[in-house]
C-alpha cells in the first residue's frame, strides 16, 4: 500500500512537472516582412521630400517678390526669372529657390562706381544707359551719396559716387516721383524737398 501511495504521488507530481514543462509559451509577434519595411522607407522618403519642396517654395515665393521689386533686368536676368516662375508653377520648389537665390545675389550686387567728370550734374548722369537710362532717377544717386553731396544741385569732378543700378520698384518711384514735384532750386545747399526725400 505504501508503495501504490509512492506510486501515486510520483504519477502525480510528474504529471503536475510535465503538464507546467509541457505548457505552450505564447507566440512573439510577427515582424513586418521585408515589403512593409521598403514601403515604410518609401513613404518616409516622399513625406521628407514633400516638405523639403514645400520649404523650398516658400522662400521661393519670398524671394520672387523680392526680383518683383527689381527694374532694368536685361534678358538673361528675365530669362531665369521665367524659369523660376515655370518651376514654381510645376511644382519644382527648390529648382525654383536656386535660381531666384542666385538672381537676387546678382540684383543685389548690381552695384557700380560713377566717377564724375567736368560738365556732369546728377540729371545727366542718371540719364546714362549705363546707369539708369532714366534723368528722373537722380535722387538714387542723391540718397545713395547723401553724405558726399551737400547740394543735389551741385557736384563736383573727382567725386565718385558709388550706384545700385537694380533699385526696388518702391525706391525708383519715390525718386521718379520726388523729381517730378520737386519745386524750384537753387544752388549752395539742399532744399527742404530735398531734405524730407532723404529721411523717408
Amino acid at each position: 500500500m505504501k508503495n501504490n501511495s509512492i506510486k501515486i504521488l510520483l504519477t502525480v507530481v510528474l504529471s503536475l512537472g510535465l503538464g507546467a514543462g509541457c505548457a505552450t509559451q505564447p507566440e512573439e509577434p510577427a515582424g513586418p516582412t521585408q515589403e512593409e519595411l521598403e514601403a515604410q522607407r518609401a513613404r518616409e522618403a516622399a513625406e521628407a521630400a514633400a516638405r523639403e519642396n514645400a520649404a523650398c517654395m516658400q522662400r521661393a515665393r519670398v524671394l520672387a517678390e523680392q526680383v518683383n521689386g527689381y527694374t532694368n533686368l536685361n534678358a538673361n536676368q528675365q530669362g531665369r526669372l521665367d524659369a523660376a516662375r515655370a518651376a514654381m508653377n510645376n511644382d519644382e520648389g527648390c529648382r525654383a529657390r536656386d535660381l531666384l537665390q542666385a538672381l537676387v545675389a546678382e540684383l543685389e550686387a548690381a552695384r557700380m562706381t560713377y566717377n564724375v567728370v567736368r560738365g556732369d550734374n546728377l540729371w545727366n548722369i542718371s540719364g546714362k544707359n549705363e546707369v539708369y537710362g532714366n534723368p528722373y532717377m537722380w535722387p538714387m544717386i542723391y540718397k545713395s551719396n547723401s553724405s558726399k553731396i551737400n547740394d543735389p544741385d551741385l557736384i563736383y569732378p573727382g567725386q565718385e559716387f558709388e550706384i545700385n543700378r537694380n533699385p526696388g520698384a518702391g525706391e525708383r518711384d519715390a525718386a521718379v516721383s520726388h523729381a517730378r514735384n520737386r519745386g524750384a532750386w537753387s544752388l549752395g545747399e539742399a532744399e527742404q524737398s530735398d531734405r524730407d526725400y532723404l529721411s523717408r
